[in-house]
């Protein structure tokens, strides 16, 4: 999928990766992305589109079902900072 980027915008970007204690487990059975394979994919993407890399976010076996992650509340603070 390629970005529809107008007017030579310079796109900011941060990648947020997260594989939750769940996800580790399902590992063990079946496919999953692994936050290496995540990382690859969203890095591919930047590339192709241009786009300008700023940052990674990674919570590593941290559960979804809570917005209280470090590294999501890390990315959210540098968003509202600019």
């Amino acid at each position: 999928m390629k970005l529809n980027i107008m007017n030579n915008i310079d796109y900011k970007v941060g990648i947020y990766i997260r594989l939750s204690k769940e996800d580790e487990e399902k590992e063990k059975y079946s496919e999953s992305e692994s936050v290496g394979n995540q990382r690859t994919l969203l890095m591919q993407y930047i590339k192709e589109n241009k786009l300008n890399y700023i940052a990674e976010y990674v919570d590593d076996g941290v559960s979804g079902t809570s917005f209280d992650r470090p590294a999501f509340n890390r990315m959210i603070a540098d968003i509202e900072s600019r």
